[in-house]
């Protein structure tokens, strides 16, 4: 389930993955606590503008949940490096499944 903006949806939409359209951060931390507390979605994923200024209890609750797991996404067009992308992709994965993931040519943090 996708927590975003208007201009967004259709793209997830596409993917076929639920979507919901907030107008406001306040519509964004309404809709964030129905699915956290419904317990049907295993997984809820809130573009990182909008969790950045949501309320900081409802951030840490976001941020402790485990079931169902918060993850957020950037929106619109990429702001990050290539670098910061494949760590950023790799913490969501490793925050998602539990294992640490490497991309081919890189090593994990452990590892010399």
């Amino acid at each position: 389930m996708v927590i975003t903006t208007p201009d967004l949806v259709s793209g997830f939409q596409l993917a076929g993955v639920e979507t919901f359209a907030v107008e406001d951060v306040e519509a964004a931390e309404e809709m964030l606590q129905q699915l956290l507390t419904g317990g049907e979605a295993s997984l809820i994923v809130v573009q990182r503008a909008l969790l950045e200024v949501m309320n900081p209890r409802l951030q840490r609750q976001a941020e402790a949940s485990y079931q169902p797991v918060v993850m957020a996404i950037p929106g619109g067009l990429p702001t990050l490096t290539r670098g910061e992308r494949r760590r950023h992709v790799s913490a969501l994965l490793r925050r998602a499944i539990g294992f640490q993931i490497t991309f081919g040519g890189e090593q994990s943090a452990g590892s010399k």
